[in-house]
């Protein structure tokens, strides 16, 4: 198993993922996430936010050709403080590992790279919103509710 940042050649795969973390999200959740919704409008879609967005970082876990999971980071820079040690935080969002690998510690090994890859860049902070199914795994994985985010919807999803 290759942990990398995704590459070009990987953006399908990573649709596909995304499409499979819907239906399972429709499944577990009652979401309506593919209600309506056209496959291959949604993968052309998704390639092309992919090509057009680069302030995602996708880290990827490649078993040869197949991409096994993909996490989303989302870098998020800040003002200089004169003491100049922090120069971001990060978002984790898009957390998802096919079924057929699930289990066998992936994840984990490409949250491990992530975290190493965050620290080298000064980044002071990676933070997630799990679901109520994930928290546990977060919490394995050295992530904390310490920290109240206070959030102010805009419209709706």
């Amino acid at each position: 198993m290759e942990v990398r940042l995704a590459r070009e050649q990987d953006y399908l795969q990573l649709a596909e993922l995304k499409w499979l973390h819907g239906e399972e999200d429709d499944m577990d959740y009652g979401e309506k996430n593919l209600a309506g919704a056209d496959k291959k409008i949604f993968t052309e879609e998704f390639v092309r936010f992919l090509q057009e967005h680069k302030e995602y970082l996708i880290f990827v876990a490649a078993d040869g050709n197949t991409v096994a999971s993909a996490m989303f980071v989302y870098m998020i820079p800040k003002v200089p403080k004169p003491n100049g040690k922090a120069k971001c935080i990060a978002y984790l969002t898009n957390v998802y590992t096919r079924k057929e690998y699930r289990n066998q510690g992936i994840g984990t090994e490409v949250l491990t790279y992530i975290k190493g890859y965050l620290a080298e860049q000064k980044c002071e902070l990676l933070f997630v919103w799990p679901s109520e199914k994930s928290m546990n795994w977060y919490e394995r994985n050295g992530f904390s509710p310490e920290n109240e985010i206070f959030e102010c919807g805009l419209g709706e999803e």
